[in-house]
């Protein structure tokens, strides 16, 4: 391009005064090395509506198509693809489901019998598929926690239909035809087994209506679960009755497992308990106390980290550090980590926070070229939990000038730090000295690896104090001044070129070696007033640092400088947030007027939701008294069914806390689920003892009968409870197990104490005065013992009398 031309002809061409040089913008506001290589990352997300699967596939044709267009020196790779880990994560869950659908059906075909076993089998598959149905049409989509309610509610589906089932044969036994049997156990049961299920449905409803992160979360297993229930309680009413009527035979005898020996052993304990019902019932609550008292001893956590194959590696240098001096620290701290055993990839992204490639990565920082992040992935997750506190620990002792932290992935809601301190008051100058020793005293407690303050000093700033004097002399107005001392540092747009369909910007200022520094300021040459004058910018004033505020922070519309602890691998924030707060307290930090301190991190998240769980309980807890107290239309039965409630929580803490988990919010998810499934032992050992007349009047023979009459069935749901959840026990890892045994083994430690503390609490009230005994015409129970002279006088149907055969109670079976 020819700028001018002499008197001489001689041209003045571009290249003569400068170099166009044709790049990225300078400095770079965001870089990504890929291995190590440059590279330019694009993140795709899909909407929230559409099935991975289908959409990975439509992706992976459009990224094929535009491999092929490539330059053979440019390659392109994709770094991360939630598909894999979805068909991991869902093809385990499906195992677990399988797995539990097994060893339900194998405890049922011990306890009822092959005929009766296939009959309640037929209920999982549709009852599946019912709540498949559900969620579809609800918009809940098949992910880890729906799933996961399957899982859950596979042991507590077949209840109805064992009832059902059960209940048909016996009338069939007793001289009813196909179709009158499965009229009579329809009409007779359709009421209890509605309050039954409704009271389980009122206990995970809590969680499936929790609002906030928390809510969002967990709450498609309690919403599966419902589903669920429902459907099995459609199911066993219609297709469940239907085919009971039509596959068991009336001469069918029980071919379940028996074992004498154990019957008789507990039907002298039950004798001795009943005898002695204050000291039972005194008994009976010692478990659940302990269990009460250990919870107090229990870590508490939020949410468990997660078996993820990758490390999430953040780093944070001086706030007035520049994106090449970022990169520059960045590539040698890649050989150190490269150097750890399992490193399959290591992807950095610096200027910003990376994509996100976990679904709780807040990106934080954005236009922040002292940071950076590195997606690292591991051999294994193994391989990922060993290589944490490795990296900690060296990159921490080769790398002081800088912040790195080797963080887990963690699961639930996101949150910034395991524990954060926060400030709030009026002043920056303030809140940053407060900051300064709240986070020496944060450094100093034992497994704090870092701290840092939210509130820090921004770049510094290059401030040109003129000489006015000199300005004048020099023909420039100050406007002037600043309008060329701005284009020779930034420089100015001096046009465009077109490049195919692209319009680039060319953009003119001096070179990168001239103001490489600030003196170079100094030797700069401004255009005076005359022409072909220039003019020293060092005469004509001088140039001062001034430091800057950087980011403010504010929360609920206050000034806030925020401390935050990172904590070493595998360390729970509970009992560390605990120290801080007494070497805070023990250091005395004087707080001025209208300055206050409170606590965050995992510990507030977790009250947080918590508190979001239990803000629809009391509503809950009245319709399950309501349904309840109308079922049995007593309040000292319902008082009874509530004591069992109230302790059942208490063994499930036990159990948590007897195989070593800490105290989280997916135990407390479990706990609420718990008390549904856990009264109804109660409620089938208090509908047998109502029906009868001796035993409602406190008769211990009678109540021992009545109680004898319900163990099978109570044993075989509670197996099957039991069984359901075992895939997810035995998965490993720190999220489900906890989940898992809270409600399992809280259900198995329940059942066995109503068989002690109800019928002892029910003979104290019987005592005083006998509970009236229920009419199976007018109740919709089922009696187990007919009262003398029960039959109506030319009432010819089908009825169940005394026999060794089972009998239908409310909710239950005696096999």
């Amino acid at each position: 391009t020819i700028l001018s031309e002499g008197t001489n002809g001689r041209a003045l061409r571009l290249q003569d005064l400068a170099e166009v040089r044709r790049g990225v913008r300078q400095p770079e506001a965001e870089l990504a090395l890929i291995d190590g290589n440059r590279g330019i990352v694009v993140a795709a997300r899909m909407m929230p509506n559409v099935r991975i699967n289908a959409w990975s596939e439509a992706v992976d044709e459009v990224l094929d198509r535009f491999a092929a267009s490539l330059p053979a020196n440019i390659e392109m790779q994709t770094l991360f693809d939630q598909q894999s880990y979805t068909n991991e994560r869902l093809g385990g869950l499906a195992k677990n489901v399988l797995m539990g659908f097994a060893v339900i059906l194998g405890v049922l075909f011990l306890t009822l019998g092959w005929r009766a076993a296939l009959t309640v089998a037929l209920a999982l598959p549709l009852t599946i598929a019912f709540t498949l149905a559900c969620m579809r049409f609800y918009g809940l989509p098949i992910h880890q926690m729906s799933v996961t309610g399957l899982v859950v509610a596979l042991g507590i589906m077949v209840d109805n239909a064992i009832v059902m089932s059960d209940t048909i044969q016996r009338l069939m036994r007793e001289g009813a035809n196909r179709l009158e049997a499965a009229r009579l156990a329809i009409r007779h049961l359709w009421l209890p087994l509605a309050g039954s299920t409704l009271t389980t449905v009122l206990a995970f409803l809590p969680i499936a209506i929790m609002p906030g992160p928390g809510g969002e979360f967990v709450g498609g297993i309690a919403i599966s679960v419902i589903f669920a229930l429902i459907g099995s309680y459609i199911i066993s009413h219609t297709l469940v009755a239907g085919v009971a009527g039509r596959f068991l035979r009336a001469g069918d005898e029980h071919t379940g497992i028996r074992l004498p020996l154990l019957a008789s052993g507990f039907r002298r304990l039950l004798g001795l308990s009943l005898e002695n019902p204050r000291r039972s019932i005194a008994l009976s609550v010692l478990l659940p106390i302990a269990g009460y008292l250990a919870a107090g001893q229990m870590t508490e956590q939020f949410f468990p980290p997660s078996d993820r194959d990758m490390v999430n590696v953040e780093v944070h240098l001086d706030s007035a550090t520049g994106i090449k001096h970022t990169q520059d620290l960045v590539e040698r701290i890649t050989p150190e980590i490269q150097a750890i055993d399992g490193v399959e990839s290591l992807h950095w992204f610096m200027g910003g926070s990376g994509p996100s490639f976990y679904y709780n990565l807040m990106q934080r920082y954005d236009s922040s070229p002292n940071f950076a992040q590195a997606m690292l992935s591991m051999r294994d997750f193994e391989a990922a939990n060993a290589a944490i506190p490795q990296l900690q620990r060296r990159l921490d002792d080769r790398f002081p000038q800088a912040q790195v932290l080797v963080r887990k992935l963690e699961q639930g809601p996101p949150f910034n730090a395991p524990i954060e301190v926060r400030i709030f008051g009026p002043d920056l100058d303030t809140l940053s000295r407060i900051g300064d020793e709240v986070r020496r005293t944060v450094l100093m407690t034992e497994n704090v690896t870092h701290a840092r303050a939210t509130l820090t000093m921004g770049r510094a700033k290059a401030r040109l104090v003129v000489d006015e004097n000199q300005v004048r002399r020099a023909g420039l107005a100050p406007v002037s001044l600043a309008s060329q001392l701005q284009a020779v540092t930034d420089g100015v747009r001096g046009g465009s070129i077109l490049e195919s369909t692209e319009e680039l910007p060319v953009r003119v200022r001096i070179g990168e070696q001239e103001r490489r520094t600030p003196d170079d300021l100094y030797r700069l040459h401004l255009a005076g007033a005359g022409a072909g004058e220039a003019v020293n910018l060092g005469s004509l004033g001088r140039v001062e640092y001034l430091p800057s505020a950087g980011i403010i922070a504010r929360r609920g519309n206050e000034r806030v400088n925020t401390i935050e602890a990172y904590l070493r691998a595998d360390v729970l924030p509970a009992g560390v947030q605990e120290k801080i707060q007494s070497a805070l307290q023990a250091e005395g930090i004087e707080l001025p007027p209208g300055y206050r301190i409170e606590f965050g991190g995992e510990g507030a998240e977790r009250n947080a939701a918590v508190g979001n769980l239990m803000a629809n309980i009391g509503m809950i807890a009245v319709l399950l008294v309501l349904t309840v107290v109308l079922s049995f239309n007593s309040f000292r039965i319902s008082a009874i069914v509530f004591t069992v409630a109230g302790l059942a929580p208490g063994l499930g803490l036990l159990t948590v806390w007897a195989f070593g988990y800490p105290f989280g919010f997916v135990v407390i998810v479990g706990l609420m689920g718990l008390v549904g499934l856990a009264i109804n032992a109660a409620i089938v050992i208090l509908a047998e003892l109502k029906s009868d007349s001796l035993a409602s009047s406190g008769d211990i023979p009678a109540m021992m009968d009545s109680v004898m009459n319900c163990t099978r069935h109570i044993g075989s749901t509670t197996i099957t409870t039991l069984g359901g959840f075992m895939p997810l026990i035995l998965d490993g890892g720190g999220f489900w197990p906890p989940f898992a045994l809270a409600i399992a083994g809280g259900t198995v430690l329940t059942t066995i104490l109503s068989f002690f503390l109800v019928p002892a609490a029910f003979r104290l009230f019987a005592t005083r005065r006998a509970f009236d005994v229920v009419s199976r015409e007018h109740s919709g129970h089922f009696s187990p013992l007919p009262a003398k002279g029960e039959r109506a006088a030319g009432d010819s149907r089908p009825r169940l009398g005394k026999s060794s055969d089972a009998s239908v109670t409310k909710g239950g079976v005696r096999l």
